[in-house]
Parts: structure tokens; C-alpha cells; sequence
């Protein structure tokens, strides 16, 4: 029976994700726990198992196409099995061609149109997509490394060598969904908040003391270590507290003063900065406080924290 793939929701927010990555292709054989696609939010970066063993019969959209969430992305099941019952709606045909066909595909061409030109000639394995694009844009595509199955150029492979010269002065790198997110988010900040910069230093003697002896009386215990950026982090809490003005935000023409504390903490992950929100900080021993930090940060580098945690909206204190 065949099995529809559908696109995860990532949090009630969330409408729409854009597909990254296909790893299987159509005609592939696949086992459970294969890992089929991976895709983006506006968010974070997440993939996508095969729940079934199975023919991957149809894959409905492209790398780069922007896929309501709950919508079926693919099929799969055994050869023969009909996929129209789960094709989307509005969607008459396959729309993955390009990189599902593995047999090079040669256009049919109406009898009054003029024959190629010379420079498409050879044995160079393309597309027809790709060969009216690099026709377009100019591009010999014997000079395009071609990604495709066998080698072949496809569509995206004239599109990225269009954004290099001639004498390769420069290249254009296509900048996930996640970094775009990152970055405007980041010019938002410099353009909404006042802008100040402290340098202090401090005696750090004494915490350090108190660290190497906490971590001396949990480690008796068989619980994690406690990092310095664990007492910081414990230590912020507590100052909020003592100052909950700290812990509000400026919302033009009132402030808002948080009861609790919701603790952004800065990731440094493979796929940019993300800003993790901890819930209820204020609530947390320092153990519990070190597990619950290192847990988010996990997640963040695994792509499956929660998006509704990276909301710039979710921390009261980053």
C-alpha cells in the first residue's frame, strides 16, 4: 500500500517550509530511518526519515520550492501503485524532473524552429530545462559542472554558474533560509535598540573557586559539569530578579515588565547563530540550570529545537 510523505509542521506558527535537500530520488529504494529530505522553516533546519520500506514512487517538488506544511512531498510504496490519489491539489503533473530522471532526456523540437546552435553541440548531458537557460544567458554548458544524476548540467547548475565571471572575480553563494533569517534579524536589532558597548573587567577568583569546588561536590554525585557559562547564566538570573526592570521590553509607548524569566541563550551552530529561549529560568537550581542549557544547545546543532523556542519574542532577557 503505498504511503504518502508529508511535510512535518514545526510549531503553530509555521504555514510553510522550503525543501533544501532531496537525498533520496525518485525510483530509489528505501528502509525506514533512510533519511529522504531535508528542509527549512524561517526558523531552523530540519530532516526528514522514510517512516516505510518502499520505492520512493513520486516526488512532487524541487529542491528550493517553498511546500505548505502537511502537504504530501512524496510517495512511497511498491512498483506499480498509483500516486495521483496523493498528488497535491493543483499539482497535474510530476513537478521533480530534472533530478529524479536518470536517463538523459532530448527534447523534441517543433519542425519550424532553428537547430541548436553549435555551442550546445557534443556530448554534453543536460536538461532541456537547463539547455533553453544557459541559451538565454549565454552559457556554453560544456564548461558547467553538472550535479545531476550521471553528471548531468541541470537547471540549478546554470543558475549558479551565471553568477560567476568570466575570469572567476568573485562568486555568489546561495545563503540558506536560516542565515537570511539571522541576518535580518540582526539589522533589526541594530536598527530598534539603542546601541551601547561596556567593557569592565572583574576579580574572577572567587567564582572560579566556587566552580572548581561545585563541580568537585556534583561530580561525587555523577552529575554533568558545571561550565562557567553556567554561572554566569545563574548568576544573570538572580540579578534580573533583584532588577525585573531589566527583564522587560521597550515596546514604544509602554514597558513591558516580565513576572518570570525566560533566558535566551547565543548557539553557535553549522547552520548559523540561533537564540534558543529557556523557559522559567528563574525556576532552576544551577544543575538543573546546566542540563536544561546544554539540552537546548543539542538541539539547536541536531536542527530539532523546537522553532516557537527561537522566536525573537520568546526571551525576556537574552
Amino acid at each position: 500500500m503505498a504511503i504518502p510523505v508529508i511535510m512535518p509542521r514545526q510549531g503553530q506558527s509555521v504555514e510553510t517550509c522550503i525543501i533544501t535537500t532531496w537525498f533520496k530520488h525518485k525510483g530509489d529504494t528505501v528502509k525506514t530511518g533512510d533519511m529522504l529530505f531535508s528542509y527549512e522553516t524561517d526558523k531552523a533546519s530540519f530532516d526528514t526519515e522514510a517512516s516505510a520500506d518502499g520505492i520512493l514512487l513520486e516526488v512532487f517538488f524541487n529542491e528550493g520550492e517553498e511546500v505548505p506544511v502537511l502537504a504530501n512531498v512524496a510517495v512511497i510504496g511498491n512498483h506499480g501503485e498509483d500516486v495521483d490519489p496523493y498528488r497535491p491539489r493543483g499539482l497535474t503533473s510530476p513537478s521533480v524532473t530534472e533530478s529524479t530522471d536518470k536517463t538523459p532526456v532530448t527534447p523534441v523540437l517543433p519542425a519550424q524552429q532553428p537547430a541548436e546552435s553549435s555551442m550546445y553541440e557534443g556530448s554534453v548531458r543536460i536538461s532541456p530545462r537547463a539547455r533553453v537557460m544557459a541559451e538565454k544567458m549565454g552559457i556554453d554548458p560544456k564548461y558547467v559542472k553538472g550535479t545531476g544524476p550521471n553528471g548531468r548540467v541541470i537547471a540549478r547548475d546554470i543558475q549558479n554558474f551565471s553568477g560567476k565571471t568570466a575570469v572567476d572575480e568573485f562568486e555568489d553563494i546561495k545563503v540558506s533560509n536560516v542565515r537570511k533569517i539571522i541576518a535580518r534579524a540582526m539589522h533589526e536589532s541594530i536598527s530598534k535598540s539603542a546601541q551601547l558597548t561596556h567593557h569592565m573587567s572583574a576579580d574572577a577568583r572567587k567564582i572560579l573557586a566556587l566552580r572548581k569546588q561545585t563541580k568537585s561536590d556534583l561530580e561525587k554525585g555523577g552529575t554533568l559539569n558545571i561550565t562557567l557559562n553556567d554561572m554566569i547564566c545563574f548568576s544573570v538570573i538572580r540579578a534580573l530578579a533583584k532588577h525585573p526592570d531589566v527583564n522587560g521590553h521597550f515596546l514604544g509607548e509602554t514597558f513591558r515588565r516580565f513576572r518570570k524569566i525566560h533566558l535566551g541563550l547565543a548557539v553557535d551552530t553549522p547552520r548559523g547563530l540561533m537564540v534558543p529561549s529557556l523557559k522559567n529560568a528563574d525556576d532552576l537550581p544551577l544543575n538543573a540550570l546546566s542540563v536544561r542549557l546544554r539540552e537546548i544547545a543539542d538541539q539547536c546543532r541536531k536542527g530539532n529545537i523546537m522553532p516557537d523556542l527561537l522566536s525573537p519574542e520568546a526571551a525576556t532577557f537574552t
